[in-house]
């Protein structure tokens, strides 16, 4: 008998993981990169529970995020968090400029909000864990 891997969007779904999607104008203080992408404000629901972000993808995908997208970034930062607990050793993997220092505060922000969020440790492992 085949055993079929369970996909990120298998799991979010039996989480009950949910999205909602604005398209937004740009904060006033964004990256280079942010300011050349397209921007929303996106709300995750869970389990009783809410979690709104800015949220950037490039203007060459033609579609709105999905919940896998968000969680799936979201996961992939608080394992890079993992490997890099600081921002030495975050710029040392990822480079440096002038943004590098923020934007490893804002993941270091962005993943504890998520951490709380999420409420379990096993299951960000477990979401964390899965290919997309």
């Amino acid at each position: 008998m085949d055993t079929i891997e369970q996909t990120l969007p298998d799991l979010i779904n039996e989480l009950g993981i949910t999205l909602e999607i604005r398209h937004r104008a740009h904060p006033n203080k964004v990256s280079e990169w942010q300011a050349k992408a397209n921007c929303y404000r996106v709300t995750l629901r869970y389990q009783g529970r809410a979690y709104s972000l800015y949220f950037y993808q490039g203007r060459g995908i033609k579609r709105d995020p999905s919940v896998s997208d968000v969680v799936h970034a979201l996961a992939s930062d608080l394992n890079t968090l993992s490997g890099c607990d600081t921002v030495k050793c975050f710029g040392d993997c990822f480079g440096w400029d002038s943004d590098t220092a923020n934007i490893y505060r804002t993941i270091k922000r962005q993943s504890a909000r998520y951490s709380k969020f999420i409420g379990d440790p096993s299951t960000l492992e477990l979401i964390g864990s899965k290919e997309y």
